[in-house]
């Protein structure tokens, strides 16, 4: 049986699962505790504060129920790299990464040896997460979700024009409560706030979506995981062929 791993963060992890799925699935285990030393060595560099000490075990019993969820994932499991032989280290996909040459399953793809571009085009634009039940809120059929990292310098006027169009009253935000706090400051929106206890219930309030707006954040890479059509935030610090979750001729996938 395959087996793979991973050390993070949630969003990386998450856009390895077309490879995953790809090669036939298996038992994964996720590396804790890996990230600093992870931004010392392929980096240079002090993995920004959001990320300190991430990958641990309270990230691992979050990410459990939606990677037990995937037909394809038999276990998701803690690492004993001393005891664990992997087929797939997945973790391997950091050293053509630095740089920021494209998207993340693009990426996996090369590293893994897969570089057809039909082949390639399929991992990125084929769903690779189901949940069995989808989580419909009556009359909110629009998932916002907005981190404080890589917001563009200015807000986009285009929220303007969503709250003249209705998207106020047909959203609710998932994330942190300090991150809805923020939103509802910058935009002027005042939308429900949806507490969220693991990557699942995220998964199911998405997948009952009809839309999802956000930036880069771990909800982005779970919304076009589902497949879910979905409005992206992106980083202007780079152009946009570079932002690490730009998927391009991405159905139903728009960037701003």
């Amino acid at each position: 049986m395959n087996s793979y791993k991973h050390s993070g963060t949630s969003g990386d992890l998450l856009y390895s699962l077309p490879i995953v799925k790809h090669t036939g699935g298996g038992k994964f285990y996720l590396h804790l505790d890996q990230i600093n030393w992870i931004g010392k060595h392929y980096y240079g560099a002090t993995i920004p504060q959001i990320h300190q000490s991430r990958m641990n075990l309270d990230d691992y019993k979050f990410l459990k129920p939606l990677m037990e969820a995937q037909s394809y994932i038999s276990s998701f499991e803690i690492l004993d790299p001393k005891q664990t032989e992997i087929t797939h280290n997945l973790d391997n996909f950091r050293a053509p990464f630095v740089g920021h040459p494209g998207n993340y399953v693009d990426i996996y793809a090369e590293t893994f040896g897969f570089r057809d571009s039909e082949v390639k085009r399929s991992l990125r634009q084929t769903p690779w997460l189901t949940v069995d039940q989808p989580r419909i809120i009556a009359d909110r059929d629009i998932i916002v979700n907005r981190t404080t990292r890589w917001l563009p310098p200015t807000l986009s006027p285009i929220w303007d024009d969503w709250r003249e169009q209705g998207l106020e009253e047909r959203s609710i935000f998932i994330g942190l409560p300090d991150e809805h706090v923020a939103f509802e400051s910058a935009t002027g929106w005042k939308i429900p706030y949806q507490p969220t206890s693991n990557a699942l219930e995220i998964a199911e309030l998405i997948a009952g979506a009809n839309n999802f707006i956000g930036n880069q954040s771990m909800a982005l890479s779970i919304a076009i995981g589902l497949g879910v059509p979905y409005w992206c935030e992106a980083r202007r610090d780079l152009p946009i062929e570079r932002n690490e979750c730009y998927f391009p001729e991405q159905p139903d996938g728009n960037y701003f």
